[in-house]
This record gives C-alpha cells, structure tokens and sequence, in this order.
C-alpha cells in the first residue's frame, strides 16, 4: 500500500508543459582532402525551450590503407559547438573522444567497402556526459566538425533533457 496520495492529476497537467526530450544530429564529415570540413544545424523547432542535462554520442575512426578503408582506432573528428544566440559552448575544436560515451564505433579487422559498410558497435557499457546548458526554442544548435582523416568518418550525437513549453518558460504558464 502506497502511503501517501500521488497528485496525478498534477503530474499530468506538468507533463504537458515540460517533458523528457532526446535530440539528435547526425552526418558523414568529408575526408581531409576534400576539404576534411562539416557544419550541421539542429534546430529546436517552436516545441519550446529545451534544457540539456547529458551528451552521448558516437563516431568511425576510418583511415584508407592503400586502396582499402580500415579502422585505425583512432579518433579523427574533433567539433565546436556553438548556441545560435552567438554563444560558443566549445572555444575551440575538441576531439570528440574528449567528450562522447560510449565513443567509437570499431570496424577493427574489418575492411570496409568503398560505400562504407556497416561497422560494428563499440558495444561499451557507458554512461552519459554531464552537458547543462538551456538552448531557447526556435534557434539551432551549430557543430562544426573536422577530420583529419585520408577517409570520411561518421557521428552521431544525443542530448538528453527536459523540453519546456513557450508559456511555462517565460512564466505565462500555470
């Protein structure tokens, strides 16, 4: 027996204004003789503000070898990221191992073929990176990537938290 009264109707009525939200982004970076650059943009839609608690992510770590594309272990994509509201999160480039679990996805062994195949997850137990910062609905979060690789790599990036109606927001709300 639950020993005190649960407000559900309460909790139903919060859930509506503020709720557990995942946003992604994710993109193949040229390899870096075509330029080795990417700039991607998620944007927040009108859905409301959304405040980030955690980062997870992922991403290849390919090198040609020859005429081949292997798996190298090693990390060649390094990002800024940056709040359109013009304020930059990362100062400079840093390397995605840095800052994403469970991090790289390893082709080890494995040739990949010339469309990129199919690389096999890490399959690491890991937890998410603390990554608080309010983004404002309506606006774009900016990562500009790098490779340094002879081969494209790819990522993909999550940030977990709480998306936050308009009304509750500015205080509008009840």
């Amino acid at each position: 027996m639950i020993p005190k009264k649960i407000p559900v109707d309460q909790i139903k009525d919060l859930q509506i204004k503020q709720y557990f939200n995942a946003i992604i982004v994710s993109g193949t970076v040229p390899k870096s003789t075509l330029g080795g650059t990417l700039t991607a943009k998620l944007n927040l839609t009108s859905s409301g503000d959304f405040l980030s608690n955690d980062v997870t992510g992922k991403y290849t770590t390919l090198v040609m070898d020859d005429e081949s594309i292997v798996d190298d272990g090693t990390n060649h994509l390094s990002c800024r990221i940056t709040d359109s509201r013009n304020k930059e999160l990362f100062d400079d480039f840093i390397p995605l191992d840095l800052f994403l679990t469970p991090g790289r996805v390893r082709t080890l062994g494995v040739l990949v073929d010339a469309a990129g195949g199919v690389p096999n997850p890490s399959s690491q137990m890991f937890f998410p990176k603390k990554f608080s910062h309010l983004f404002s609905a309506n606006n774009d979060i900016i990562f500009e990537f790098k490779n340094d690789s002879d081969a494209e790599n790819t990522f993909n990036i999550a940030f977990f938290g709480e998306r936050i109606k308009s009304t509750l927001a500015t205080g509008q709300g009840n």
